[in-house]
């Protein structure tokens, strides 16, 4: 249930929504994706018909979403995500990130993203709370101020 709260906060954002990428036909970040699934990532794909294997691979640590010719592999060809409204908790964040350094771990935003200058404190906030609790779901500990 808190789960779908935040979503639906989500969807009254600017760049957390992906209105500016549907605006400026813009799927950067869906290329050449390294995209963390989370366990309930993964199930809800499949429950939509997907196989794992179709979608996604271990890398020794965590499952990643596949890439097809360098694009995801929900990317279809008009450049929009195919599995939007199911999309992982990974990119429903985006482009707010984890940034691990040597003295920390913090959120940040990837300045891959060509609207990350554009994000807000609150969008930047909810983005980090989704990825707490990705990686908390994965039995990671991280805890951000």
């Amino acid at each position: 249930m808190i789960c779908k709260v935040r979503i639906l906060k989500l969807i009254l954002m600017g760049l957390l929504n992906g209105k500016k990428c549907l605006e400026y036909g813009c799927f950067k970040c869906c290329l050449e994706t390294e995209m963390i699934l989370s366990y309930s990532d993964i199930h809800r794909i499949i429950k939509l018909g997907y196989k794992l294997d179709e979608f996604a691979y271990f890398d020794g640590h965590y499952w990643r979403l596949r890439n097809n010719n360098r694009r995801c592999y929900f990317l279809s060809n008009d450049g929009r995500c195919r599995i939007y409204k199911h999309r992982p908790k990974g990119c429903m964040a985006y482009p707010v990130i984890i940034i691990e350094s040597e003295k920390e771990i913090r959120c940040g935003v990837d300045d891959y993203c060509p609207f990350s200058n554009e994000i807000n404190l609150k969008e930047l906030r909810d983005g980090c709370k989704i990825l707490i609790e990705l990686f908390r779901e994965l039995g990671e500990k991280i805890i951000v101020d």
